[in-house]
């Protein structure tokens, strides 16, 4: 029981319900488990944007799961990412600049470490950060880095692959 302050009456105090409460750290770990695993999954790959594609540096040439025809338009654009032909830096998919006449590359006159493309086993191209025109070839369509020696290559890129109109 209480008393009303103005008018001197007693008033029953009803008991509370008892609520469960989370305390903070229950809060915290959930919040953080959630987190990680949005982070895990992203990194894992697991729900990737449609069209896009994770090119490993570590790799002569990542199939993108992309079948083009000839002719067709075909759009590919950098995303995100960093790659290195070589322990200690990191580029993107323009390249470290260097020497495009170096043996270690796989296309000649084009950045080292430079984001390319090719149609089944045919020719290489430069694709770079952004890559517009029509399909040279009927075929799959892979990526890679513009290098030979990859043993030493670390990182990725990722671009999405975008066809038609």
């Amino acid at each position: 029981m209480r008393t009303c302050e103005p008018c001197l009456t007693r008033i029953a105090r009803r008991p509370r319900a008892a609520r469960p409460r989370a305390s903070v750290g229950c809060v915290l770990a959930a919040v953080a488990a959630a987190t990680l695993g949005c982070i895990v999954d992203y990194q894992l790959g697991e729900d990737r944007e449609p069209g896009v594609v994770r090119v490993l540096a570590d790799r002569a040439w990542t199939d993108t799961g992309v079948d083009v025809l000839s002719g067709e338009p075909l759009q590919i654009d950098y995303l995100r990412g960093r790659w290195s032909p070589w322990p200690g830096d990191a580029y993107d998919a323009i390249g470290s600049g260097g020497d495009p006449r170096c043996d270690c590359n796989q296309m000649a006159g084009v950045s080292h470490a430079a984001l390319i493309g090719r149609i089944e086993d045919g020719e290489p191209f430069f694709v770079g950060a952004h890559w517009l025109q029509g399909a040279g070839a009927s075929g799959r369509l892979y990526l890679g880095i513009n290098d030979t020696r990859l043993s030493d290559n670390t990182g990725w890129l990722e671009v999405v692959v975008l066809q038609g109109d």
